[in-house]
């Protein structure tokens, strides 16, 4: 991840070739946490307060949402069970189905 650019980059653990890419994060500049995956889909959280939800499947990364919390956010996305732990300037977030 060019985290100044806004641009994820996918690569074979194998060999380091890139498989589908580079991906353009649209909106996203400042990210300074780390991608998380989970299930077939990787978060991608920002200073500006946006999340990206994107595929990480075979057929290279796709767009599958886009959230916007009124923070900013420098740390990685916390997964436990089926919550996602978002940790903004301002306050803690849980992320759940009811």
């Amino acid at each position: 991840l060019n985290h100044y650019q806004g641009v994820l980059s996918r690569v074979r653990t194998t060999d380091g070739a890139e498989t589908a890419g580079p991906f353009r994060l649209n909106g996203m500049f400042e990210i300074y946490a780390s991608p998380v995956a989970s299930r077939d889909h990787v978060y991608i959280t920002d200073r500006d307060g946006i999340t990206a939800v994107i595929t990480h499947t075979e057929g290279g990364p796709k767009p599958v949402a886009r959230n916007v919390l009124e923070d900013g956010f420098n740390a990685s996305i916390a997964i436990a069970g089926d919550e996602l732990f978002l940790r903004g300037d301002r306050f803690l977030y849980c992320i759940a189905e009811d």
